[in-house]
């Protein structure tokens, strides 16, 4: 019995590890965590709001391109701002959904969590 056990944990190991995130995600921009940059300033860009999280929280575009943010995660959160002269706030969504903001204007414009403030942040840079 107890063989069977210890060869048991070693197969358990690999379907857990198997089962992981591959994180070949197909987004259009090319995403990383943290504070890094994301995506070629001549393509939209693609943040995902996480639990208290935006990655990237800082994304670089040209005018007139998008910038759309992705929830997931189980906590609430919005995204608001003051962007080419007008307020935007997203609606406050808890799970998943998107909001989408094309900007005109050249700039470097910031955002926060509706939610949590300036705790959960990050800037959007137009050229």
């Amino acid at each position: 019995m107890l063989s069977r056990f210890a060869l048991l944990i070693p197969a358990l190991g690999l379907l857990v590890a198997a089962c992981g995130d591959d994180d070949d995600d197909d987004d259009t921009a090319t995403a990383t965590t943290g504070g890094a940059s994301s995506s070629p300033a001549d393509e939209d860009a693609v943040v995902r709001v996480s639990d208290n999280q935006f990655a990237p929280d800082d994304v670089t575009v040209s005018s007139n391109h998008e910038v759309t943010w992705q929830w997931g995660g189980a906590n609430p959160h919005s995204v608001a701002g003051t962007w080419d002269g007008e307020e935007v706030t997203s609606p406050r969504l808890t799970g998943t959904g998107t909001f989408t903001f094309s900007f005109d204007k050249p700039g470097t414009f910031e955002y926060e969590c509706g939610v949590h403030g300036s705790a959960m942040s990050g800037t959007v840079t137009v050229r």
